[in-house]
């Protein structure tokens, strides 16, 4: 069976250790580098990217790890419960590898995410779970964590 992608990508930016997308069904995604520890240095460079490609306007995020790439728990932090989830609407993360898993099971467990936020094994399974999502309703919601930070 074939696969259809139903999207198109509209923007792209490549920085030296993520390749970032952003789809025109509303959906910004990230393709991490490999054997990389992502620190606040690099989320906060991804944060500038995708706050200028999508001009301040927030998307679900369907975010693809590299092998054996790592996130600082400051990192983790910021974008499950901090000011990094004024950025998204939803998360999906696709994990490959067992260290991945765990580290993403701890990461749902451990910093319970303000944000609709799932892990998957596939990318179609993750793409098919953030089309699923009412935009709109995610968007109030968004405008009630804002509302907190300020």
């Amino acid at each position: 069976m074939e696969k259809t992608v139903s999207y198109k990508v509209i923007d792209r930016v490549e920085l030296s250790h993520t390749k970032v997308e952003l789809r025109d069904d509303g959906i910004t995604q990230f393709f991490y580098g490999d054997n990389f520890n992502y620190t606040m240095k690099e989320t906060e460079e991804l944060i500038d990217v995708t706050v200028k490609m999508t001009k301040g306007v927030v998307h679900k995020m369907l975010r693809i790890p590299g092998k054996f790439s790592t996130i600082d728990m400051e990192v983790m932090k910021y974008i499950s419960r901090g000011k990094g989830t004024l950025y998204t609407l939803a998360d999906s993360f696709v994990l490959f590898s067992m260290p991945q898993r765990i580290l993403g099971n701890f990461y749902l467990r451990m910093n319970k995410p303000l944000v609709p936020t799932k892990l998957f094994n596939e990318v179609e399974e993750a793409d098919k779970w953030l089309q699923s999502l009412d935009t709109e309703e995610l968007r109030r919601l968004h405008k009630l964590r804002v509302a907190q930070f300020n």
